[in-house]
């Protein structure tokens, strides 16, 4: 096991856990009902899911993607090619955690103006 590899690792489960947070949080404040989850650029909702499939796919997703970026990171490689594989891994963690967390706070402003959140 290579120092990149253990970099990239470290840079993944801050991310996976930056979404566990926000997932738990919104969990919490969210009422079982259907929470928007794909919004068109106008910021209509087109698509809404029930809230444990909201909250937890993207995460999930994110999950098995840095699994199969830690199998490839674990098998010989050249420096050059570690270092790539690194940046990507880093800046793939980084979309993932932007992504579900602005997705988080998007729902949970138009379940707030609908009177969906728990008190």
């Amino acid at each position: 096991m290579n120092i990149l590899g253990v970099i990239g690792d470290v840079l993944w489960l801050l991310a996976l856990s930056i979404m566990a947070g926000a997932s738990r949080m919104a969990w919490g404040k969210v009422k079982d009902v259907l929470v928007p989850v794909l919004w068109s650029p106008s910021g209509k909702t087109l698509w809404r899911a029930p809230r444990a499939v909201a909250l937890a796919s993207l995460p999930t997703v994110a999950f098995l993607l840095s699994l199969w970026l830690l199998a490839e990171s674990r098998r010989p490689l050249d420096l050059n090619v570690g270092i790539i594989l690194l940046c990507v891994r880093a800046i793939l963690a980084a979309i993932f955690a932007v992504a579900h967390l602005t997705q988080v706070r998007r729902a949970l402003n138009q379940l707030a103006a609908e009177g969906q959140i728990k008190l």
